[in-house]
């Protein structure tokens, strides 16, 4: 394709949706206009309120849709370019050998006209760089394709010739995406967010409370303290289990008919209910592993895997991650044998690890007991003798969970202390390597190692500073002596 072309019409509700987000962004702006509606007099307000209904509207289609008009794009061979912007114009060029991750989504509202959304994301941006809304689905797939297709001349990655020769799919059935939802409660993040604001309005003061008083008081004179309490665990137990229900509909609308593909050295995800959404990535791009296990996956025997390119990961949104929200033993192992990795056998750190944080932590409760009882001895001695063994019992079973395994493909590292959560760094990708020893560390003969890669900083602290050092070099010759892609 030799001239830039420009997306269906249809984008157009693609891009009234931007403008509205770019609106909500920036809304802050207008502050001065409310200040003129409420300072301008009864006749300014009554000719505003009939105006904006009008001109907001108005403006956010024409912002839409001369950012369609002006949003064209061209597919090279190797090469991405793309122009956009009303007043302030930019152009930018994206070569094929830089894009870490392409995603398709098909919202519902373009699924039935068979449209789709191409997102971009490349080595050192912050987000998605790059969305192109409404192509053909066929020619987001194939624009993908050839993204992704583009290999380095050689991809010497950790156990590279054995991810290339595993071929492995895996399916998530109805059932296990339920776990997920009862893993994964995101209803429980938002009502703390919530509460506040809804606090604000007259429908808590004027609805809600009232009619909580009455059922108290209908409840507290109708029955005995037995029964009081029934009701009350009742109304408890019915809260909690339509907050599970809300989390796990929400996991089945994002992740319905999850399907993970692996074919060589490419990985690709394909879920959702309402809008699809499909993302890939190459092995050669991976920067980080990171299995978690919460302490109700832990009962449910489930992990879930988090695959992090280059930069800062986003975890809400997923930017630069590729995500498996859930595992089986049996499919953890297919994966791990897939992305190469060994059975690792742990080293625990130096027990010294736990004295710092032990006296911190008692000495944090005695403290918050002594605010609490005024400084009465005698609380703050109860607190002394509750919080010693309690406190030293959580570190200790933390220390136990924490481990550090180091072979000639991988850095890993383990910790938790209900659940636990693993990260595998490729031994052969280290951007800086640094050793510190502070004062405590030095009276037991320890040192610590901070290990910066492209997605991030990891510290291994408590080991034999020999060993430390040995560690060091060794993870230095490894990068030297690497001579693929890193992303």
């Amino acid at each position: 394709m030799t001239t830039f072309e420009r997306v269906s019409l249809l984008a157009l509700i693609y891009f009234i949706g931007r403008t509205l987000g770019l609106f909500l962004r920036h809304a802050v702006n207008l502050i001065p206009l409310l200040v003129v509606i409420v300072t301008g007099g009864e006749q300014l307000r009554g000719v505003l309120l009939w105006v904006l209904p009008i001109a907001l509207p108005l403006i956010v289609v024409l912002h839409a849709l001369m950012s369609w008009w002006f949003f064209r794009y061209r597919a090279a061979d190797q090469t991405l370019h793309l122009r956009e912007g009303i007043l302030k114009r930019t152009q930018l060029t994206l070569e094929y050998d830089r894009i870490q991750q392409a995603d398709i989504r098909q919202p519902w509202y373009f699924r039935p006209f068979g449209l789709a959304v191409l997102g971009v994301e490349s080595a050192g941006s912050e987000g998605r760089e790059v969305e192109l809304a409404g192509l053909l689905y066929a020619r987001a797939e194939s624009l993908r394709q050839a993204m992704m297709m583009q290999k380095p001349a050689q991809t010497d990655t950790p156990k590279a010739d054995g991810a290339q020769a595993a071929d492995l799919q895996i399916t998530l059935p109805v059932t296990e995406i339920a776990r997920y939802g009862l893993i994964h409660n995101p209803v429980l993040l938002i009502i703390p967010v919530l509460a506040y604001p809804l606090s604000q309005f007259d429908l808590i003061d004027d609805w809600l409370l009232p009619r909580l008083e009455g059922f108290v008081f209908t409840v507290s004179n109708g029955g005995s303290i037995f029964q009081s309490a029934l009701l009350w665990s009742a109304m408890l137990l019915l809260a909690l289990v339509l907050v599970v229900a809300i989390s796990v509909v929400i996991a089945i609308v994002r992740y319905h008919g999850f399907t993970l593909s692996v074919s060589g050295q490419r990985y690709q995800t394909r879920a959702g209910l309402l809008t699809i959404v499909s993302r890939s990535f190459q092995y050669v791009r991976l920067q980080r592993l990171v299995w978690k296990q919460g302490l109700v996956a832990r009962l449910l025997k489930r992990k879930g895997l988090r695959i992090d390119q280059s930069g800062r990961p986003d975890t809400l949104q997923q930017a630069k991650t590729f995500f498996i929200p859930i595992l089986a033993h049996d499919r953890e192992l297919e994966l791990r044998q897939a992305l190469g990795q060994s059975e690792p056998a742990w080293q625990s750190v130096h027990p010294m690890s736990m004295a710092l944080p032990w006296v911190f932590c008692s000495a944090l409760v005695v403290f918050v007991a002594a605010l609490a009882s005024d400084w009465e001895m005698y609380w703050i001695g109860v607190a002394a003798v509750f919080a010693l063994p309690l406190t030293g019992l959580l570190v200790w079973a933390g220390w136990r969970r924490r481990g550090v395994f180091v072979d000639d493909d991988w850095l890993a590292l383990r910790r938790g202390l209900i659940g636990h959560q693993q990260r595998w760094i490729p031994a052969c990708k280290m951007q800086t390597l640094s050793v510190t020893q502070g004062p405590w560390l030095r009276v037991w003969g320890m040192s610590a190692l901070h290990v910066y890669s492209a997605a991030g900083r990891e510290t291994i602290a408590w080991l034999p500073s020999p060993q430390i050092e040995d560690l060091q070099m060794r993870l230095m010759t490894r990068t030297g002596d690497y001579r693929g892609r890193w992303m």
